[in-house]
Formats: C-alpha cells, sequence, structure tokens
C-alpha cells in the first residue's frame, strides 16, 4: 500500500547564478554542510540558464523517498561551429543518497514521431502520475526507486525546438532524430559526471525504434548501454516472411475478440491456439496465394479466420487478409462500434463515412493524458514554466498549417531510405538492426513489453522471433506481455507489474542493489 503524502521545496531557480545563493541546492532535507550529496548539482548540470531545480519528498510502501527534479533545455550544438542548432527539453529525476556510488540512469521517450515524453513521464514511470481528473498523484509504479529518469522530447516535440526553421530538417528524420538524441544524452552525462553509470534506453512505440538506433549511435561513440526497455512496438528483432507476420496478427485479434465477448473458452487456450493455426495453417496458405489457392480453401480459411477473430467470414476480401482496419470496423460493427487500434478493449460510434483513418478519433488515443494537467505539473510542481505549447504529434499550434496535417510531425517527417543510413535495419546492412547491436555489444540485454489488445504490437510476432533468434542472442532478450493496450502502464495491475519486471532487468544487469 502507498500513503498518498508528499512535499516539495523550489530549491533553485534558474540557471547556475542560483547554485552560488543556496547550499540546499546541493544539500537537502538535511543541516548545511550535512553530507546528503546531490552530484547532478556539484557536477554543474545546472550551468546552463534555464533549468530549473527543485526538491520533493514522496511516501513509497512506506518509506520516505526524496529525490531532485530537473526541468530545462540542453543545447544540441553544431560540433563544427560551436552553434546550437535545437534545444532539447527534458525533466530528471535522481535519488538523494549518502554515497558516491553511482546509480543506474535510465533515459525514456515516446514515439509518434511527434510524441512528447509526457504518457511514459505522467502516465507510467514517473514518481507522479495524473489521475482521472489531471492532479498529479504518487505513483506507485514508478521505477525511481531503482533507477534515477531522464525524459526526453526530441525536438519537434513538448518544449523542444530547433533553433532555426532551417534546421528543423536535420531532426525529423530517423537519423538526424536519433544523433540528436544520442548528443543529448552524451552532454548531459558529462554536465551530471555520470559516466560512471549503468546506462538504460526505454522508448515506447516509434521510441522502440528510436531507442535501438540511439543504442547504435551510442555504441559508435564508445558508449556503453547497459539495456534497451522496447514497449509496445514489435522491435526488429530478427527476419521473418511478410505471410508470418500478417498470420501472427491473429492472436492480438482473437484476445479483442474474447475480451467483446465475440469468442468462448479459456482466454489463455484460445490465444495458443490462434498461434497455432496462424503459423502452421494460415501462414502457408498466404505464402500460396500467388500460385493458386482453390475456392474449398479459401472457404476454409475465411471460416478460420472467423472462429479465431470473431468477425465476419464476409469482412475477409480475396487476399485472405484482415488488416487492422477492417478487424477494428468490424468485430462489433453489428453494434454501431469500432475498436480502438491501440487498446481494442475501448470503443467508440463507427463512422461508416470515413475514408481515412484519422488517428484523433481513435477511441483508443482519445483523452488518454490530460494536456492541462501536464502543463500544470510542470509550472506548478517543477517550477518551469514556458508559454510554448507543449507539442504533440498532431500539431495544433500557431499559425495553423497551410495544407492539410501540415504541422503533423508523421508529415514534417523524411522518410526517405537515405534519413535511416547507419542508423535502422532497412539500411544498406540488412541485418535486423537489434540483431546487430546485440551481436556488438555482448554485454547488452533487452528487455521487450507488449499489450495483448495492442493491435499495433502483434506480441505473437515478438514470441516468435525470439525462437528463431540464435540463442545465444535469444538469451540475452526478456519478453514480457501484459493485459493492456499500447500505453501497457495506463493499467494500474499491467503498470506495478511492469515496475517488478523492469526492476528485476536493471538489477540483474547491474549486478547489486542500486
Amino acid at each position: 500500500m502507498i500513503a498518498m503524502t508528499e512535499s516539495r521545496r523550489l530549491v533553485l531557480g534558474v540557471g547556475r547564478k542560483s547554485v552560488a545563493t543556496a547550499c540546499f541546492a546541493w544539500i537537502i532535507a538535511t543541516p548545511c554542510g550535512a553530507q546528503m550529496l546531490d552530484p547532478f548539482v556539484q557536477a554543474g548540470l545546472d550551468e546552463e540558464a534555464g533549468i530549473v531545480t527543485t526538491s520533493h519528498e514522496i511516501v513509497l510502501d512506506g518509506s520516505t523517498v526524496t529525490y531532485t527534479a530537473r526541468a530545462g533545455h540542453i543545447p544540441i550544438r553544431d560540433n563544427a561551429t560551436g552553434r546550437a542548432h535545437g534545444m532539447m527539453f527534458f525533466i530528471s529525476y535522481s535519488l538523494e543518497r549518502e554515497s558516491a556510488q553511482a546509480r543506474p540512469i535510465t533515459f525514456l521517450w515516446n514515439g509518434g514521431p511527434g510524441s512528447s515524453s509526457s504518457l511514459v513521464h505522467l502516465s507510467g514511470f514517473g514518481p507522479k502520475r495524473l489521475d482521472s481528473s489531471g492532479v498529479a498523484v504518487v505513483n506507485d509504479g514508478t521505477w525511481l526507486e531503482f533507477t534515477d529518469l531522464v525524459f526526453v522530447d526530441p525536438i519537434g516535440t513538448g518544449y523542444s525546438r530547433p533553433t532555426k526553421p532551417d534546421y528543423g530538417a536535420e531532426f525529423y528524420q530517423d537519423r538526424g532524430d536519433a544523433e540528436s538524441v544520442a548528443e543529448f544524452i552524451r552532454v548531459f552525462l558529462t554536465r551530471a559526471d555520470a559516466w560512471d553509470a549503468p546506462l538504460f534506453l526505454a522508448g515506447e512505440s516509434f521510441g522502440v525504434l528510436r531507442a535501438t538506433r540511439v543504442g547504435d549511435v551510442l555504441r559508435r561513440r564508445s558508449v556503453a548501454v547497459a539495456g534497451l526497455m522496447h514497449i509496445g512496438l514489435v522491435p526488429p528483432l530478427a527476419t521473418i516472411s511478410e505471410e508470418v507476420s500478417i498470420a501472427l496478427t491473429i492472436p492480438t485479434y482473437a484476445a479483442a475478440a474474447m475480451y467483446h465477448g465475440r469468442l468462448d473458452g479459456n482466454f489463455e487456450t484460445m490465444l495458443v491456439e490462434a498461434t497455432r493455426w496462424a503459423l502452421q495453417d494460415y501462414a502457408p496458405v498466404l505464402a500460396q496465394l500467388d500460385e493458386g489457392v482453390s475456392a474449398s480453401e479459401r472457404a476454409r480459411v475465411r471460416a478460420d479466420l472467423s472462429r479465431f477473430t470473431g468477425v465476419s467470414p464476409t469482412a475477409v476480401d480475396s487476399t485472405l487478409v484482415l488488416g487492422m482496419g477492417p478487424f477494428s470496423e468490424w468485430l462489433l460493427r453489428e453494434d454501431g462500434f469500432v475498436v480502438g487500434r491501440y487498446d481494442s478493449r475501448l470503443t467508440g460510434l463507427l463512422d461508416t463515412t470515413q475514408v481515412m483513418y484519422d488517428p484523433t478519433s481513435d477511441p483508443s488515443l482519445r483523452d488518454i493524458i490530460d494536456d492541462v494537467g501536464v502543463v500544470r505539473y510542470m509550472r506548478e510542481e517543477l517550477g518551469f514554466r514556458s508559454d510554448l505549447q507543449y507539442q504533440g504529434p498532431f500539431g495544433g499550434g500557431y499559425p495553423s498549417p497551410n495544407s492539410f496535417r501540415g504541422d503533423w510531425m508523421s508529415v514534417l517527417w523524411d522518410q526517405s531510405e537515405t534519413s535511416r543510413a547507419a542508423v535502422d535495419d532497412r539500411s544498406m546492412d540488412a541485418t535486423p538492426a537489434v540483431e546487430r547491436v546485440l551481436k556488438a555489444d555482448r554485454d547488452l540485454r533487452i528487455y521487450v513489453a507488449c499489450g495483448y489488445f495492442d493491435l499495433i504490437c502483434p506480441y505473437s510476432a515478438i514470441d516468435h522471433m525470439v525462437k528463431i533468434m540464435d540463442p545465444s542472442l535469444a538469451n540475452r532478450i526478456t519478453v514480457r506481455t501484459y493485459h493492456g493496450g499500447h500505453a501497457i502502464y495506463t493499467d494500474d495491475a499491467a503498470r506495478l507489474q511492469m515496475r517488478a519486471d523492469v526492476e528485476a532487468f536493471v538489477r540483474a544487469r547491474t549486478g547489486r542493489l542500486p
């Protein structure tokens, strides 16, 4: 049980000048002169004007936890000129401790591209989370007890911006995104003198790809990464055929159908049977389509698809493929509802006039976090105040775009192959990215998490890839599937289980208590 008790003290204003004016800037909750050291202030993390530092206390499991929060920007400088091309916003949390022993440090971000870190921060793993009314409360699922946390907003998200419009293009691409986040980490570790801290990278959704790419960049820069945490996306663990990839969406559809009462039986048993059928029967038929499949065989596949997904056979066209869109629209069609792609347990009214999928109307993305609550938390709890829009993937700032969705990051993002060079498995190196980084660093470990009800992340594809990988690599991957959606941690039980699993992962990797 958690006692919902907390206190807060603003111990530092902004900039370097304030550090010299208050001994509590680095001696917190003790008399001046005591040795409760905060190495981040000692090392000069606050040397750049604009970083705000606050001291907080919460009670977790009956014990008082004292921590320091920081919020502000770190410049991303062009090495040749020293000029800042971007200002990357972050919020960090570090525990007070009585020794100089390095604690693990985890850098976290969301996906999109274009999403700020607010979800993993204030719904997931920070010391506070926003409740249903947008009020910040103590988070019993926080990771802070076993690792320091740095929530990062890549350029173009949150309060992070390029310093000139012309610089945006260098960040809004796979390679530039990965390189700039890696540079942020380098500067942060330098300012905090945290090079001895075991380093972890955690990403959700598109952030999974970012975490792998950033880890690859850091490895090339001789920065050791202890572990990657992949949440809510099938990471490129191994090469599988398109037919197998399509087939392994079926167990995720079965989970949704079971939840909504469209299928009968035991949940776990149904998913095992759906996986077996998908691999042994369905994928081979898909592979034979070009050569011709008899009418009777097609009828059988349609019937089995209905048996494992709860969707009418008439929803399956001549390709015998039941895509994510048709499934979400057909499962509850007779009741007039559509299921969310990011959490199939959530439903909305079916709009039969909608031609193109609109994520802003997806019931699993609607009201997923209170944007006003996010800004209030930063202003009132952390003391960081900005008039900028705290930006997400769907734009909405001033001025309005001149083209349809012209301020959406998915529109601004450079999707060309050249932008992925050297940081992605779709570059000239055909080896899957995760396999490549595992082979390059024999000490690296990976934790992968997915929700049963996340149509974006078919959990069985992850299980299958791990099974067909080189065992020496697969043994370094921890896979967990939770009763949740894309943002797994929005379920209280799943968030607590994730905390326990990630803590075990971090402790096993560091080999000692933090």
